[in-house]
């Protein structure tokens, strides 16, 4: 079938995304929108729009089933190319979620944060820009860390063996040093994998359009920095109540937003 027939047909009259379409039907659908907008680049409004409409479908996609570091690399694309920052730095932090080994992410990520708009003047960045995720996790995915672990296992094992056939001294050191390396290794997933687990309690919250961040969750309370927080800023979210968020952002200043101005 056409693909824009089948795009019509996934495309309800009112704009929204029929949940009837296959997810691989949505992905075709988003990447015939994605090249649509890469071609109108000399006409940027309606290359937003293009990029805009891809990155809703992306969207779907992936809130069906996030399965991987691609789609989330796509997803963030067609939101940064629509102008939707806060957007793209919601789907590289889910992205990396699934696959914090993922260097590109890693890397997208990163250069979405420095487009954030901060102030010349004052430290504002300097309170709110988050850290490069670090850590063992950071650099290799659960089945690579499996097959180092389990060659180091086979070697420590054979030098056991060897000493046990042998009797010589210098197949027990063999055995030791790929010993040690094993519970290196071990010991640093783990530990690396109970703090990620630690962060991943408090959710991210990006924000979307310039605000104070308030002392109190009411318009009434003083704001807690001197400047407005830029849109793309991100924050953790520590609790909700009558509309409000409280976060706090990566220096560790606390205060509230507006719920209508997170994602």
């Amino acid at each position: 079938m056409n693909t824009l027939v089948l795009f019509a047909l996934a495309i309800s009259p009112n704009g929204y995304v029929l949940e009837t379409a296959a997810s691989e039907e949505l992905a075709r659908f988003a990447e015939h929108e994605f090249n649509k907008g890469m071609t109108w680049r000399h006409d940027a409004a309606t290359a937003r729009r293009y990029f805009h409409q891809a990155a809703r479908l992306y969207d779907t996609c992936w809130r069906r089933d996030p399965h991987g570091p691609e789609l989330a690399m796509n997803r963030a694309n067609a939101h940064r190319l629509a102008d939707e920052l806060p957007q793209a730095i919601v789907a590289l932090n889910e992205g990396l979620a699934v696959a914090p080994w993922s260097r590109p992410l890693q890397m997208a990520l990163e250069d979405a944060r420095g487009a954030v708009g901060y102030p010349n003047i004052g430290d504002l960045a300097a309170q709110c820009r988050s850290a490069p995720a670090s850590g063992l996790g950071t650099r290799l995915s659960s089945a690579d860390l499996w097959l180092i672990l389990g060659a180091l296992c086979v070697f420590a094992s054979l030098g056991v063996a060897r000493f046990a056939m042998t009797r010589k001294p210098g197949w027990v050191v063999f055995s030791a040093v790929f010993g040690v390396v094993l519970l290196f290794l071990g010991s640093a997933w783990l530990l690396d994998h109970q703090q990620r687990d630690q962060v991943n309690e408090l959710h991210t919250v990006v924000v979307t359009q310039d605000v104070f961040l308030r002392k109190g969750n009411s318009e009434a309370y003083p704001a807690r920095l001197e400047t407005k927080l830029p849109r793309g800023v991100e924050a953790r979210k520590l609790t909700e109540r009558g509309g409000w968020v409280q976060v706090r952002l990566a220096g560790g200043v606390v205060g509230w937003l507006p719920a209508s101005s997170v994602i």
